[in-house]
């Protein structure tokens, strides 16, 4: 564990002194692809949350769409936490195009052997999820997807305006007169 941290620093040491170079960009690497990708995990995991808010807010507090109320609420769950993870995806998907980066820029002085590109994109998926979640609104991505799967939840159990409507047949009784034998009606 120690080694694996001793060598992220290392690699990522190495990398301030590639900025320094006197070529001052990377080749191969573009930077804004890279910021999109992490931008592309957050922002996706936003508008999955949005959705399902609203979705789930049809039958829970307009009272629309109530007798498919089940199935929106599972859609509901599911997608909300779904929306958790999103950011995650990202994260992860943005450190293999820049460790391929780092591999083929010579002016790093990184080694480039398949354990070393290992453990430091081990160290740069950490460091992305890290950032994803803190730093490029990942959070909100989480608190949205929290309230659209309890939202969804409300609906599976039928609160609020979600409940089905339950007809009240009213027997109209008529009275009963007692028959006695022998008197006139």
């Amino acid at each position: 564990m120690a080694m694996a941290a001793l060598y992220a620093l290392l690699f990522f040491n190495s990398l301030v002194f590639s900025w320094a170079c006197e070529t001052g960009a990377w080749s191969g690497f573009d930077q804004e692809a890279y910021a999109g990708s992490l931008w592309g995990g957050s922002i996706g995991g936003i508008v999955v949350g949005l959705l399902m808010i609203i979705l789930v807010s049809l039958p829970l507090c307009c009272g629309v769409m109530k007798k498919q109320g089940k199935v929106i609420g599972a859609i509901g769950i599911v997608l909300g936490l779904l929306s958790l993870i999103i950011p995650y995806f990202g994260a992860m998907g943005s450190c293999a195009p820049f460790m391929d980066a780092a591999c083929a820029n010579r002016c790093t002085g990184f080694e480039c052997t398949q354990y070393d590109k290992d453990v430091a994109l081990s160290a740069c998926q950490a460091l992305g999820v890290i950032f994803v979640y803190l730093g490029v609104f990942g959070w909100l991505a989480c608190v949205l997807g929290i309230v659209a799967a309890s939202m969804a939840c409300c609906v599976c159990c039928q609160c609020c305006n979600a409940k089905l409507d339950t007809e009240v047949i009213a027997v109209q009784q008529t009275p009963v007169v007692p028959i006695v034998v022998g008197q006139p009606p």
